[in-house]
């Protein structure tokens, strides 16, 4: 059983004033609408009120679901009176309780008044009606859950209440809302709808939401979570992605967000051959599944350090021009991991080349120079364990160029013809390696420090596979 509570608070201060000025008043009235149930059984409501610029009235209900329907309310009302409303001086207090039958309606009335000094005082009322929802009544229960929500984040109706398999629907403008009697009414909006319709909704194997939309414990992200033991997690850096079963319980084992694999970057994908298999990609790592445990994937590591050497020496061939000097090649930067609907892009790693430029005058000083540009280190297509994938590097961004100044003849067309020479030469994907299908590729992922790792199946191909990465990664040649 659920409550809808509708609530009308309605305050009549008075700020008693000595002659020869004026006693002042003032009224307040709202309204709330809210849902009791089993995953919300309490709720607190807080009003204030202010009056004179001297009196502040604090009105705090606390409502708590109670046997056959009711609702019991537990009154608390301060009365502060002082120099200003920010006062933090209490001159009168009172406390009450009342309780709002199942689908009844009840008026609770009460004066707090200064009893340090003066004549100050507020009468406070509170009309509540508590609509008892039974799981006789699917329907009650969504349209409770619109009205908690309120027009302005659900939208217009689009649907009547519709029959879906486990439980009902409604959908809105801006989210559906889903009710069972064994999750509650839940909305889901947003990417996160758009990826649970865009996977099959209620008739996939994730079942009907049990939470609404909720903010991430690191206050980044959001999630639902699911009756068929997964969920649905988003990021403004990685998209809406599915986490189930196994994987996510080790994932939540692992401190969900905040633990060192981040978000999940890809939805779970089954890849099972003569085993049952299946895999998640995550910001910083993979979670491989088989039959009824968790296997940590075979892996190859290339360094920051080894990365930096091999583009260090990609760029000097790449630049050709007598008259510049390559003097230095540093990591400044990597970005954060790329939105997508199914899976996330890699993380970018910029790079700076500086050095100087030679005038060809001895009276002219040799201006210093540098370049930045984002490179992309990628798999094309996703890996999935059973295709046939390209490692690549991609340029990321634009690359950006500065010298100190242009006073040496002919300076300015080499900066230019030295931008022209590294834009062109990562102007197309440039191919590093082919990992066969047999390999069992899960993942190729640029990690938080620059370093670049592949994962592949924990199977005796996979272990192979990665063996043979690994020996050419550190013999990496761009």
């Amino acid at each position: 059983m659920s409550n809808l509570i509708n609530y009308t608070l309605t305050m009549r201060i008075k700020d008693d004033e000595s002659w020869p000025q004026n006693d002042e008043y003032s009224n307040r009235s709202v309204s709330g609408t809210f849902l009791l149930d089993d995953a919300n059984p309490a709720r607190q409501v807080l009003d204030i009120g202010r009056c004179g610029g001297e009196v502040r009235i604090e009105a705090r209900y606390l409502f708590q679901r109670a046997a056959v329907g009711g609702v019991t309310i537990a009154g608390d009302l301060k009365l502060y009176e002082g120099t200003s409303t920010s006062s933090n001086d209490l001159d009168g207090h009172v406390t009450f309780t009342g309780t709002a039958a199942a689908d009844g309606t009840v008026t609770l009335a009460r004066r707090v008044s200064n009893t340090d000094e003066g004549g100050d005082w507020a009468d406070v009322t509170l009309t509540v009606r508590n609509s008892a929802l039974t799981a006789a009544d699917p329907c009650a229960h969504i349209d409770a859950k619109a009205a908690a929500l309120g027009v302005g984040f659900t939208g217009d109706a689009v649907s009547g209440c519709e029959t879906v398999r486990g439980g009902h629907r409604k959908r809105f403008q801006n989210c559906d809302i889903y009710y069972s009697a064994n999750t509650g009414a839940c909305e889901v909006h947003g990417e996160i709808r758009n990826k649970y319709n865009a996977t099959g909704g209620p008739d996939s194997d994730q079942g009907l939401p049990v939470t609404d939309e909720t903010a991430t414990p690191d206050g980044a992200g959001r999630y639902n979570h699911f009756s068929g033991n997964g969920s649905i997690y988003w990021h403004p850096q990685t998209g809406p992605m599915i986490v189930r079963g196994g994987i996510r319980h080790s994932w939540a084992s692992q401190g969900w967000e905040r633990g060192g694999l981040g978000y999940p970057v890809s939805d779970e994908k089954y890849i099972g051959t003569t085993k049952p298999q299946w895999f998640s990609d995550f910001q910083n790592g993979v979670l491989f599944w088989e039959e009824n445990a968790a296997r940590p994937p075979a892996a190859a590591q290339l360094s920051r350090a080894r990365l930096l050497t091999a583009f260090d020496t990609a760029f000097r061939k790449r630049v050709t021009d007598h008259r510049v000097d390559i003097q230095s090649v540093a990591i400044v930067g990597v970005s954060a991991t790329g939105y997508d609907f199914w899976r996330s892009r890699n993380r970018a790693v910029t790079f700076r080349i500086a050095g100087e430029i030679s005038t060809g005058r001895w009276f002219i000083p040799d201006p210093n120079w540098w370049l930045e540009i984002p490179l992309r280190i990628e798999a094309a297509p996703n890996p999935d364990a059973a295709t046939t994938v390209k490692v690549r590097v991609v340029r990321a961004g634009t690359v950006r160029i500065h010298a100190d100044n242009f006073a040496g003849i002919g300076t300015g067309e080499t900066v230019d013809g030295l931008r022209q020479a590294i834009t062109t030469a990562f102007a197309n994907p440039i191919e590093l390696a082919e990992v066969p299908a047999a390999a069992g590729l899960l993942s190729v992922k640029v990690l938080p420090d620059g370093a670049v790792a592949l994962y592949f199946r924990p199977d005796l191909v996979g272990g192979f596979a990665a063996s043979a990465a690994q020996r050419q990664l550190d013999n990496l040649a761009i």
